[in-house]
Order: C-alpha cells, then sequence, then structure tokens
C-alpha cells in the first residue's frame, strides 16, 4: 500500500503545458482550414449560380427569332439585384450590339452581392449571324 502512494510518476506541469500547446495549434490550423473551406465552397457556389444565369440569359435571346432580336432589348438592359426569380443576390444585364448587318453579339454579365466577398461581373458573350 505504502508503494502506491509514494509512486511519483506521471507528468510534469511542463510536459502537460507543451501536450496542450501543440494540441491547441492542430485544433487552430483545422478550424482556420474548416472556415475557408466553407468560404471557398460558398463562393464556388454563387459563382456557379452566375455562370448558369448567365447561359439562361443568352439562351432567351437565341430562341428569339432573328429578325426579332436587334429591338427585343434595350442596350443594356438590367435586371437588378431581387428581380431575377428566386435569386435576389444577383443582377443580370443582357447586352445585344449588331456588329455588321448580319451578326451580332449577345453579352450577358451577372453580379452578385456578398458580405464580404467583393465579385466581379462574370460576362458570357456569344456571337449571333442572322
Amino acid at each position: 500500500m505504502k508503494k502506491i502512494l509514494n509512486n511519483k510518476k506521471g507528468f510534469t506541469f511542463v510536459e502537460t503545458l507543451v501536450s496542450v500547446t501543440i494540441l491547441s495549434f492542430v485544433i487552430i490550423g483545422v478550424l482556420t482550414m474548416t472556415t475557408v473551406h466553407i468560404k471557398m465552397n460558398s463562393f464556388a457556389l454563387h459563382h456557379t449560380k452566375a455562370v448558369q444565369l448567365a447561359e439562361e440569359g443568352v439562351e432567351i435571346l437565341l430562341r428569339l427569332d432573328s429578325s426579332l432580336l436587334p429591338g427585343y432589348y434595350t442596350p443594356g438592359q438590367t435586371e437588378g439585384f431581387g428581380t431575377i426569380t428566386k435569386y435576389p443576390d444577383f443582377s443580370r444585364t443582357i447586352t445585344v450590339s449588331q456588329i455588321d448587318m448580319d451578326n451580332y453579339t449577345i453579352t450577358s454579365s451577372v453580379i452578385w452581392r456578398s458580405q464580404k466577398i467583393n465579385s466581379k461581373p462574370l460576362i458570357l458573350s456569344i456571337r449571333r449571324t442572322l
């Protein structure tokens, strides 16, 4: 019985302090990586949705009869934030410009608003021949 009580084996304060410090650095690193990945996933989701909306804007005009295309959209017609159904954080600008008698360029630009990410407009341009 006396042997057990007099046994002074165990961790010292310095050993415990070092192990807690190392564990803290590991946990902070994992939490930082998690935060960065959440932000990156959010950006990727918004970017993907912007691509889809830009393609949708171009497809709307590609489905039209060619003779209606020049007057269908006023130059730089903008669907502001909240006007695109189901996507209030996105704004889309569609521009139709005539290159020559038979060729038009349709440009769809989409931008989204976010809390901390300054998004640049995503621009999709296509050339259409009548």
